[in-house]
């Protein structure tokens, strides 16, 4: 669908996009050492991601550090100190914050940084800087060219199930958002290193990223759309046109856009529904001016692969009202942005809008009916024993422009509690001690994730979805009232061939300045203490009512595997509170109310 043609003012976003620059530029600057080596202990090799930014402005008339010789000093010793941490090969530690160690990587976002700067500044380096940059850059993107963007990568994690394993000595290409950035890169050290077949290599492996991407605009990395990574390659394609100008990505630019204008909310976060890679984030919290507590998405994504196409900047003008708000400090890829935005010289017109229906074939479905936001999912999978692809589990999410997210959430591992549909006893699965090097798709006499999902659109404003798992099958209903009522049900079709418990478990997002409400009259407040409560006519939180069938159960905090952390621990924030509806052939019937 499409509005009439608008314009993003360029002149405003320029300056704000300076703004966030400035804004950082305090902190940046304290934590420079005489070393070169920048931000935080315990240093990582990001922290150097720093030395971009100081450049733009550094070149940039007017800011508050236009050609400063002192900061040309910290910019020429950041790009060395980079060098200097590299090992043999051009690789860097990929450490964390939290102190673990991931092994050795070229890391790609920061090599990209390093080659951009490169390319602002080489001309007033220092010669002896100069050389360390030269050198480092040239013995890492040597590197790239070699294994980063195959299967010889020391992180490449085999081919995807169903796909044949590699013969003996077999190279073949690696289509992931990592060597996407790899490429992007290496195709600016081929230009400024005077390498025509790097240029080409990047060239050849971006026609193989543009090949990979599906028809409705995504990216996979098992089964279905990996949402929020799914912007990461975009955005690579994006930095690669800025660099290249190579136009044919420009149509999977527009098809990624679409689909990402289509899954976002109207808080600006992305919709997780479908998301193989990352559940719904941790809302930020913050005291509104009032003294009320503000629930905010923990990312507002732009990126700057939204500048070339149309889907694009429609979303970048829907996010940059909401990203306006927010701490300058949660704004990622500014840098990227404002180095691009540098490079654009046409309007940054759209006329594209999001669809009241946005359809991705039998597999998922968003349904815009204003104020509300329903996100429904039909993708399948098997379940993966490493960290990064989440179970196929969480069928459903319902957003209210009131209440923000209400149920839903997406994905995690080895939780049960979370999966719309278990046959068996969910309590013989936990995520909790699971560690790098456990098994995350265990045998396990609990199945919760689904064989089979049939989406069907039963008239404008409602959906019911036929769930198969373990050969029980069971429906769920979702139909729109009005602007403050759906109703939610539930029914056995099918039982269990083995006699195996079926339930369904409906996932509610925490806010936790919200207390819980009982129909009893009692309240609770979302805290570490777990706690599981049964025979409920109704609970409420947050801005909304829930009715509930006597059977149903209420537990807190039913905690994810969270991917990202060492031991795979996850924060309470990260929780859900779960209603758990035993199924039998009687229709269970629930209605979800937003309070005015």
């Amino acid at each position: 669908m499409s509005a009439s043609p608008a314009t993003l003012d360029r002149a405003a976003l320029r300056a704000f996009l300076v703004s966030i620059l400035e804004s950082n530029l305090e902190a940046t600057l304290a934590q420079a050492r005489p070393d070169g080596r920048m931000g935080t202990d315990p240093w990582i090799n990001r922290d150097q991601h720093d030395i971009l930014p100081l450049t733009l402005l550094y070149l940039t008339d007017g800011s508050s550090i236009y050609r400063d010789p002192k900061i040309l000093t910290i910019i020429a010793k950041g790009g060395s100190y980079l060098a200097r941490m590299l090992d043999e090969k051009g690789m860097w530690r990929f450490d964390k914050k939290d102190g673990s160690y991931w092994g050795q990587i070229y890391t790609p976002w920061t090599y990209l940084r390093w080659i951009m700067t490169y390319q602002l500044i080489k001309d007033e380096l220092p010669a002896d800087e100069l050389k360390f940059w030269q050198d480092g850059l040239l013995l890492g993107f040597s590197g790239i060219a070699e294994t980063e963007l195959n299967s010889r990568s020391n992180i490449y994690p085999g081919p995807l199930p169903g796909h044949p394993p590699l013969k003996p000595g077999e190279v073949i290409p690696w289509v992931h958002n990592i060597p996407s950035h790899h490429a992007t890169g290496l195709f600016l050290a081929g230009q400024l290193f005077a390498r025509p077949a790097w240029q080409q290599q990047a060239r050849d492996f971006m026609q193989l990223v543009v090949a990979a991407q599906s028809p409705e605009g995504w990216w996979t990395e098992h089964v279905g759309p990996v949402v929020l990574y799914n912007r990461v390659y975009i955005e690579a394609l994006g930095l690669y046109y800025a660099l290249s100008g190579d136009r044919s990505v420009l149509p999977a630019i527009e098809r990624g856009n679409r689909f990402h204008l289509n899954y976002v909310y109207p808080n600006g976060a992305m919709i997780e529904t479908v998301d193989e890679r990352n559940p719904y984030a941790p809302l930020t919290l913050k005291s509104a001016p009032n003294g009320t507590t503000l629930y905010l998405p923990k990312q507002v994504n732009i990126h700057p692969g939204l500048f070339y196409s149309d889907s694009g900047r429609a979303l970048l003008a829907h996010q940059l009202p909401i990203v306006r708000t927010r701490d300058p400090n949660e704004i990622i890829d500014v840098d990227y942005l404002y180095y691009c935005l540098n490079t654009i010289e046409e309007e940054l017109t759209f006329s594209a809008s999001q669809d009241s229906r946005f359809r991705m074939g039998d597999d998922a479905l968003i349904a815009r009916e204003a104020p509300w936001v329903v996100s429904l999912s039909a993708y399948c999978a098997p379940r993966w024993p490493g960290r990064f692809i989440q179970d196929r589990q969480n069928l459903a999410s319902i957003y209210h422009r009131d209440a923000g997210l209400i149920l839903g959430g997406g994905n995690t591992k080895i939780q049960p509690l979370w999966s719309t549909m278990t046959v068996g006893d969910p309590s013989l699965l936990s995520p909790i001690g699971a560690k790098r090097e456990t098994n995350l798709a265990p045998e396990v006499d609990v199945a919760y994730t689904p064989d089979a999902c049939v989406l069907a659109e039963s008239s404008p404003r409602s959906w019911k979805q036929t769930i198969t798992t373990a050969g029980a099958t069971a429906e769920l209903a979702i139909a729109i009232n009005d602007d403050t009522a759906i109703t939610l049900s539930a029914r056995l079709v099918t039982p269990a061939p083995d006699g195996r418990a079926v339930a369904a478990h409906l996932t509610f997002i925490p806010y936790l300045k919200s207390p819980l409400t009982f129909s009893d009259g009692s309240t609770v407040e979302l805290d570490a203490t777990a706690w599981e409560k049964s025979g409920l006519s109704k609970i409420g939180h947050h801005g909304w009512n829930l009715s509930l069938p006597v059977t149903a159960k209420v537990t807190w905090p039913v905690l994810p595997h969270n991917p990202y952390t060492d031991d795979g621990h996850a924060d309470l924030d990260e929780g859900r509170l779960v209603v758990t509806l035993p199924l039998d052939h009687e229709e269970l019937t629930l209605t979800l109310t937003v309070l005015p």
